[in-house]
């Protein structure tokens, strides 16, 4: 282990033990790979040195992600005419997609039908029921593609808050994976995801699907969907605590700006600091009367621009990295009219990746961002508008 100035920090080395701020809160875990805004959020947090695995390779580590999408890649049994099909194209058109949406819709209509039957005839409400659905949607004889690309394909205005629910569920499920949760820890984030938002049934309809902005007075009554959810499972003695302590603190955020409480990452739980991170980027990716839904690339950004102290640092590093890792090989469109596929992901900016055009032109979108912000006057910066 070495102790490193900040000056010298570069992208790519690994924490070697947990840093921590002046009143010994962790900021950054151990074993993080360290990004450009990691950096300048420790700089901010005036941290001086920091311990650095002694083993680590900094380039090894800041090797882009690279697809290969040449057709050696591609199912050698697939036509011409199949490859030049969108992913969206191919997406809609395979049996995991159709399987999957009919899972979904059926495991949708039954957690409906349970719920309104508990609340209104107070019948036995059986989670594990729903839980089992849920593995059956996320364990298909058939796994290539990737339940984000399923997910955003799914979705419409007329998204439910059961269907919100079963995508955190899902997302959550994948991303303790990815944390190296136990196979039972695993799906007990699926249950904390699939119940986070249960206190929502308890509220006027009018306000959960107003299409305008909420008053002050009806975002204070949505807010106490939190506490409502945490009371409404508590009726139930088959529900786990973390499932409760996450309908009750998922809008916390690790640097106390959260709500109903305020409280700060030390207080939440880690399933909690992990659907956090799933609803946000369920809600802002889908679809609302309200507005449309953002760009998985867009989101990204904005979690790197402003989650890196709102959430778990780990947890949200870990989440990125992977699901942008999950675009590869898509086309994309660009702000500036361009199509092109997704080839590289830049480790010190997942929402700006490398993007190879038709006319096989390479558009790397993390340098054109340098470049506008060196020729304000003379470039404009381009991004990634929708994955088609």
């Amino acid at each position: 282990m070495n102790r490193i100035p900040i000056s010298d920090l570069v992208p790519g080395m690994i924490t070697a033990e947990d840093i921590k701020n002046y009143d010994g809160k962790v900021i950054v875990p151990r074993g993080v790979v360290l990004t450009e805004n990691i950096i300048a959020c420790l700089a901010n947090f005036s941290i001086y040195y920091v311990p650095i695995d002694g083993e680590t390779n900094a380039n090894e580590l800041n090797r882009p992600m690279i697809a290969s999408y040449c057709a050696e890649s591609a199912d050698s049994s697939a036509s011409a005419e199949e490859y030049n099909l969108s992913n969206k194209e191919r997406l809609k058109n395979s049996e995991q997609f159709v399987r999957f949406t009919h899972d979904f819709n059926k495991c949708a209509a039954h957690f409906e039908d349970m719920l309104t039957k508990s609340l209104s005839f107070n019948e036995p409400f059986h989670a594990d029921e729903l839980l089992r659905e849920l593995e059956h949607i996320l364990h298909p004889d058939n796994g290539s593609i990737s339940v984000f690309d399923m997910l955003l394909n799914m979705h419409n205005t007329e998204d439910s808050v059961y269907w919100h629910c079963i995508d955190v569920a899902l997302i959550s499920y994948v991303l303790a994976r990815w944390l190296h949760f136990s196979e039972a820890d695993q799906m007990l984030a699926a249950e904390c995801g699939l119940f986070h938002d249960i206190g929502k049934f308890m509220l006027p309809a009018g306000i959960l699907k107003k299409p305008g902005k909420l008053t002050p007075e009806e975002f204070a009554i949505v807010k106490t969907h939190t506490t409502e959810g945490f009371y409404l499972l508590s009726k139930y003695h088959n529900i786990p605590e973390a499932v409760k302590n996450t309908a009750l603190m998922h809008h916390e955020k690790c640097d106390g700006s959260g709500y109903p409480y305020g409280v700060t990452r030390d207080e939440i739980d880690r399933f909690t600091r992990l659907v956090t991170i799933a609803d946000v980027f369920d809600a802002m990716t889908s679809e609302r009367c309200y507005r449309t839904a953002m760009c998985p690339f867009s989101v990204i950004k904005f979690f790197e621009d402003d989650g890196l102290q709102k959430y778990d640092l780990k947890y949200i590093l870990t989440f990125l990295e992977n699901v942008a890792n999950s675009y590869l090989s898509h086309t994309v469109t660009l702000s500036n009219g361009t199509e092109g596929k997704v080839i590289f992901i830049n480790r010190d900016s997942y929402c700006r990746p490398i993007i190879q055009t038709e006319n096989n032109r390479i558009v790397d979108l993390q340098e054109q961002y340098y470049n506008s912000i060196m020729q304000l006057s003379a470039q404009k910066n381009v991004s990634i508008e929708t994955i088609i």
